[in-house]
């Protein structure tokens, strides 16, 4: 009887493959791009019930954003107050100082984007919602305590919904 040997399979030689993985790593992270996201703070709608009747009406400042428009909703019936042009935003932020007067308490604003409505004008309608961009012009608003303070925020909770 001969003996044969049995030939051991040859080790498979790892490195090469390894270095080129490590390689191809190197170049996909190096010519991945990296953006910012940006995230717009946002409230929930607060639902409640309470017994106590207000002075006034619930002011429920609804902003709806249809194509190159903007249209000012109040009350709880959502009474047209007013439509401005996007071309005219600066008649928003004077006809939200005038609601502020009326209503120095309330702080937060229904924005209502249209399916179309680009991204950088929804954050022009913000910035012109929440802050007088005039100098130097102030609103009063009351606090917790009810006492009165000047201040240059408008209505600074922006809560968004959808349109039908």
């Amino acid at each position: 009887m001969s003996k044969r040997k049995i030939a051991k399979p040859p080790k498979l030689n790892l490195i090469p493959i390894l270095d080129a993985i490590f390689i191809f790593i190197f170049f996909l992270l190096m010519s991945a791009q990296f953006i910012d996201i940006y995230e717009i703070g946002s409230d929930a709608p607060i639902s409640a019930s309470s017994d106590k009747h207000p002075e006034k009406d619930p002011l429920n400042l609804t902003l709806v954003l249809k194509n190159d428009s903007i249209v000012v909703k109040t009350g709880l019936n959502g009474d047209v107050k007013k439509k401005i042009a996007f071309k005219e935003i600066s008649k928003l932020n004077e006809l939200l100082i005038e609601i502020k007067k009326d209503y120095p308490k309330e702080t937060s604003a229904i924005l209502k984007p249209g399916k179309n409505f680009k991204y950088h004008k929804i954050v022009n309608v913000i910035d012109n919602t929440r802050e007088i961009r005039k100098p130097n012009v102030f609103v009063s608003a009351v606090d917790e305590n009810n006492k009165k303070y000047a201040t240059t925020k408008l209505f600074d909770q922006i809560i968004f919904e959808t349109q039908n």
